[in-house]
């Protein structure tokens, strides 16, 4: 499973993955933002609960050049 975050936004190579990983850290389903690029909004506290679970923490512009 490939998830990183940059702090604020947490994505996965795929959506199931992304739901999967957001479920284990207590995000909401209905906190997904199907966007241009799909992700969940880190809220406080969460980074190092997601970075703790196995997300890979990496500079937004890095993350956002990965998803595309």
């Amino acid at each position: 499973m490939s998830v990183y975050t940059d702090g604020v936004h947490l994505m996965a190579s795929s959506p199931d993955e992304l739901h999967a990983f957001a479920r284990k850290i207590g995000l909401k389903k209905e906190w997904y933002q199907d966007h241009r690029i799909p992700h969940y909004d880190l809220m406080r506290g969460k980074k190092q609960k997601a970075i703790q679970a196995g997300a890979i923490l990496v500079e937004t512009k890095q993350l956002l050049r990965s998803m595309r």
